[in-house]
Parts: structure tokens; C-alpha cells; sequence
């Protein structure tokens, strides 16, 4: 489904290609960034980058029609609590599409690393990923199984499932690229 010229979207990232992407094409696109304590969540920072928790989105319920999340969900350790708050903000027929590193073979996702008592316990060794706000990289806590797809449905979704893709112009290029997408 591409979306309407008019559609409000949320994607959760903004200082990227791909939110230029399509804050260009649909100018009701709202982006943000995770940027802790640097300034309040729902505000943006001195050079305009919004401020947001996935796992407490500070948008009015049914705030918008189309939510992407690009490689976000895997470094939240209550990963459930931001599938709720997406399902929470999108309105009724409302798509979400993310990727998350996928271990397809497994049906259960794999947890990497937790918090217990406010500090992080690594399960496995510990794995970083690239960030756009910093070169120390980001955790990863888990990678996703199939299992993931119900915890959608739990979370209010009621159609999931994932799409295999292939993009040059965005760099997907080789081997089992999927897109998940959840429709409220």
C-alpha cells in the first residue's frame, strides 16, 4: 500500500536518508530520535531533532496512518511495552512496517541481554550496532523470532507478517532481507 500524499506517518528516526526520504514525498511525516535525558521526550532538541521513547510515546492515541521503525526495535528492552505504544498511536487500519534482525530458523527470539535492578546483564556477548548520534554504537538486546509476529497480535494488532525484499537504491541487496508489517 503506498501511502496518500496526505497521510500522517511516523518514523523513528529523523536525522537519516530515509526520513529525508519521506518527510520530501509526504510532508506530514514526523520523525524523531531517542535522545535521553538531552531534553525532555516531545520536544525537540537546538537543532530541531525531536525527542522520543518508543516504549512512551508522548502522540495522542490514533495519531497517525502509517508507522516505520527501521533496526529501532531491537536496542528497546521492553520490547513489548513499544509494540503496545505503536499499536496505541496508529489509528484503526493503520500499518506499522520495521525490521529487526531476524533468526528465521528460530520460532522464539533470542534475548542477547536484559536489565535487572536497573543495570544491564549480558546473556550473550554483547553486540552493538551502528548509530547515528554516536560512534559508541547502540546494545542490542535481542534478536527476533517467530514468536515476534503473535507478540504483535497481543499487542493489538491483527494482521502480521513479513515480506521479503530487495532494494539497490536503498542498499538491500543480498541474501533474506524481510520487512514485517502489522495492521491495526
Amino acid at each position: 500500500m503506498e501511502p496518500y500524499p496526505d497521510s500522517e506517518i511516523y518514523i523513528t528516526e529523523q536525522i537519516t536518508p530515509i526520513y529525508t526520504y519521506f518527510k520530501n514525498r509526504y510532508p506530514n511525516t514526523v520523525g524523531s530520535e531517542f535522545l535521553g535525558e538531552k531534553c525532555s521526550f516531545g520536544c525537540m532538541d537546538k537543532n530541531g531533532v525531536r525527542n522520543e521513547t518508543i516504549t512512551a510515546l508522548t502522540f495522542p492515541d490514533e495519531s497517525f496512518d502509517i508507522l516505520i521503525s527501521l533496526d529501532v526495535l531491537e536496542h528497546v528492552p521492553d520490547y513489548q511495552s513499544a509494540f503496545k505504544e505503536c499499536a496505541r498511536v496508529l489509528r484503526k487500519g493503520g500499518k506499522m512496517m520495521w525490521s529487526v534482525p531476524f533468526a528465521a530458523g528460530s520460532l522464539s527470539n533470542i534475548v542477547r541481554a536484559k536489565i535487572d535492578n536497573g543495570e544491564i546483564v549480558h546473556i550473550l556477548p554483547p553486540e552493538y550496532h551502528g548509530d547515528p548520534l554516536s560512534s559508541d554504537g547502540v546494545l542490542c538486546f535481542q534478536h527476533f523470532g517467530w514468536e515476534m509476529l503473535d507478540q504483535m497480535r497481543e499487542a493489538g494488532f491483527k494482521d502480521v507478517y513479513a515480506l521479503c525484499f530487495h532494494s539497490s537504491e536503498f542498499g538491500y541487496l543480498g541474501g533474506e532481507q524481510l520487512m514485517f508489517v502489522a495492521i491495526k
